[in-house]
């Protein structure tokens, strides 16, 4: 559920849409047509996947598979999506978390620039869509520093005592020096400061290889892993 508010309201705050449809938030941005802001997330145990689909007017689009949902794994067969990589849902408690080791500065941003450079150079994507969230209600974010180089962000939305912690992205020239593993400590301290009580996070789940940088990085922080979730493509 938090994950699903966060998810709508970072898409609209950039200009895209996102609403309650059949049981399920959908979000669509037409900029950005990645899995992470084109897809619906299940609020509700019954998913009209009718309605869901008709709402993308055939574009594409994920629908995320919470595991204690099987008729919608059924249903999502029947109507042709595929699975593509599964992402895994952390948890922890908004108790202390242990400070890691970096020479970048982190701190809460009004710099909507800053934070936008960060993500889009992190993530490869259009810049100037992100820096509106900035200020936006529920949102804080943060940016690490390289003196007076934005070298990373993150942000974390936080709604009736809990938090989702996302958007995380460092700069490909700027890597390796501990930017997301200070973000993600910078915002467990911020939610702890706001009387958050849980905060969830997720990932692509590893593969054969085993867990990535992210992954490792949200384990550092003192999420635990709470389930694999299945998602699933239209064709």
């Amino acid at each position: 559920m938090i994950e699903a508010a966060a998810l709508g309201s970072c898409v609209r705050a950039i200009g895209g849409r996102a609403e309650l449809v059949g049981g399920a938030l959908c979000a669509h941005h037409p900029a950005l047509p990645g899995l992470e802001l084109n897809r619906a997330i299940p609020v509700e145990q019954q998913v009209d996947l009718g309605a869901v689909s008709a709402w993308y007017a055939g574009g594409p689009h994920g629908v995320v598979a919470p595991p204690d949902q099987g008729a919608l794994t059924d249903a999502l067969e029947l109507r042709g999506y595929e699975p593509v990589r599964a992402w895994m849902a952390f948890e922890r408690a908004a108790d202390v978390a242990d400070a890691p080791e970096t020479d970048l500065r982190v701190e809460e941003t009004s710099d909507g620039a800053a934070f936008d450079l960060a993500l889009s150079e992190g993530y490869g994507m259009p810049g100037g869509l992100f820096g509106s969230l900035v200020g936006h209600e529920g949102w804080h974010c943060f940016v690490a520093w390289a003196g007076a180089e934005p070298a990373g962000c993150g942000a974390i939305y936080v709604e009736d005592g809990l938090g989702w912690l996302g958007l995380g992205a460092t700069r490909p020239a700027l890597r390796r020096r501990g930017a997301q593993s200070a973000l993600l400590l910078a915002r467990i301290e911020a939610a702890r400061a706001l009387g958050t009580l849980t905060l969830y996070t997720e990932t692509g789940a590893h593969g054969a290889e085993g867990p990535g940088p992210s992954y490792r990085n949200i384990l550092r922080a003192g999420f635990r892993e709470s389930y694999l979730r299945p998602n699933w493509h239209s064709t």
